[in-house]
């Protein structure tokens, strides 16, 4: 069959025709591509926005779930090792939670979730996870109690340095020293500075000498403390009665 070179406008007409009425039963499907399509193609930024915002949600909560398995993991573990450290020893230990901080930035004063409704009374000291002194109870009220950890300006007590020496450790913001020291050349970097507790029958350690001097012309001897404990000021605390 021989088809001509140039098709006359008739001929065009009816090609068009005829192809209309072959796609016509097709039309409803036709359409609908074309909608889908077009929907597609016509998404605003806001909607774009949108899913960006739901995925970044998604992704934060769960950001937020691993690091609270992060963080049980590493509170039961402190818990462990705070039963071993006191298992077999008879201490009246009674656990405590950090709920509040003072609001100044050179204050090292906290308050705990219990007071005169769990035996706590003033004066009582407190240690960490590791058995490191942290502070100890200045004020306690019915539910609650304001504990000042050890290198807050205003912690004072008692300790001893090694094994003959004594003094008065006062508390300091990166300046943890012990007060009225007289045989400070009795004493060496890195001896341990420790507590007695009347209702323990061992030593309850708070940190280690850095430094021994000794200004001339005075009677005592300067010595400054590094201590043990870290945990400042998040991690769960041991009151001891």
């Amino acid at each position: 069959m021989h088809l001509p070179s140039k098709l006359n406008s008739k001929h065009v007409v009816l090609l068009a025709l005829f192809i209309f009425l072959l796609l016509l039963p097709f039309k409803n499907l036709i359409d609908n591509i074309f909608v889908s399509f077009s929907r597609n193609l016509t998404i605003t930024p806001t909607q774009n926005l949108q899913k960006i915002r739901q995925l970044q949600k998604k992704n934060l909560s769960l950001s937020l779930q691993i690091r609270e398995l992060y963080y049980l993991k590493q509170e039961n573990e402190r818990l462990k090792k705070a039963l071993q450290f006191y298992q077999g020893r008879k201490i009246n230990l009674i656990g405590a939670d950090i709920i509040s901080f003072d609001p100044s930035g050179w204050r090292r004063i906290v308050i705990v979730d219990v007071g005169e409704n769990r035996g706590i009374t003033k004066d009582l000291y407190a240690v960490d996870d590791e058995g490191w002194l942290i502070g100890k109870i200045v004020d306690v009220r019915g539910d609650f109690s304001r504990l000042i950890f050890v290198d807050d300006p205003n912690f004072t007590a008692p300790v001893f340095v090694g094994t003959n020496s004594f003094g008065l450790l006062k508390g300091g913001v990166g300046n943890v020293k012990i007060l009225y020291v007289e045989n400070g050349e009795e004493i060496e970097a890195k001896d341990k500075v420790w507590l007695k507790i009347p209702s323990l029958t061992f030593p309850v350690y708070i940190g280690e000498v850095g430094r021994v001097s000794k200004d001339t012309n005075s009677l005592f001897w300067n010595v400054e403390v590094k201590l043990f404990s870290k945990n400042y000021p998040s991690h769960k605390i041991f009151i001891i009665q």
